[in-house]
C-alpha cells in the first residue's frame, strides 16, 4: 500500500514539476517587486534575473525602514559565458543601539577563451542546448 501512495504521490508531482522546469529554461528574464509602507514604516524587495550574451545574473535586495531603524540586504550572483562567475551576499541595518554590516563574496575566473569552455557554461549548454 505504501509503495502505491508513493507512486501516486510521485506521478501528481511529475508533470506540474516538468511544466514548471519548462517554463523556466525558456525564460529570458523575470521580475518581482513588492512595497509596502503604512504608519509603522515601509518595506521593499524585489527580485531580478535574465540572460544576455549567453551570460545569466540573478538579484535579490530588501529594504526596511522602521521607527526602530533601517536595514537592507542584498544578494546577487552572475556567470558569463566564459563560466567565470561571481557572487555576493550583503546586509546592513541602523538602529538606536548601533551599525552592523555583513559581506561575503565569491569569485571564479576560468579564463576560458572560448565561450562555452568553462564549467557553468558547459553544464548551461548541456541543459539547454
Amino acid at each position: 500500500m505504501r509503495t502505491i501512495r508513493r507512486a501516486m504521490a510521485a506521478g501528481a508531482l511529475a508533470l506540474p514539476l516538468t511544466l514548471g522546469a519548462a517554463g523556466i529554461a525558456s525564460a529570458d528574464s523575470f521580475g518581482s517587486t513588492e512595497v509596502q509602507a503604512g504608519p509603522d514604516g515601509a518595506a521593499t524587495h524585489s527580485v531580478r534575473t535574465g540572460t544576455h550574451d549567453g551570460g545569466s545574473g540573478f538579484h535579490e535586495v530588501s529594504t526596511a525602514a522602521t521607527p526602530d531603524g533601517a536595514a537592507v540586504r542584498g544578494t546577487t550572483a552572475t556567470a558569463d559565458p566564459h563560466g567565470d562567475t561571481q557572487y555576493r551576499q550583503h546586509a546592513a541595518s541602523a538602529t538606536e543601539d548601533g551599525v552592523a554590516t555583513q559581506d561575503t563574496s565569491a569569485t571564479s575566473d576560468t579564463h576560458a577563451d572560448i565561450p562555452g569552455e568553462g564549467v557553468l557554461s558547459g553544464t548551461l549548454d548541456a541543459i539547454a542546448p
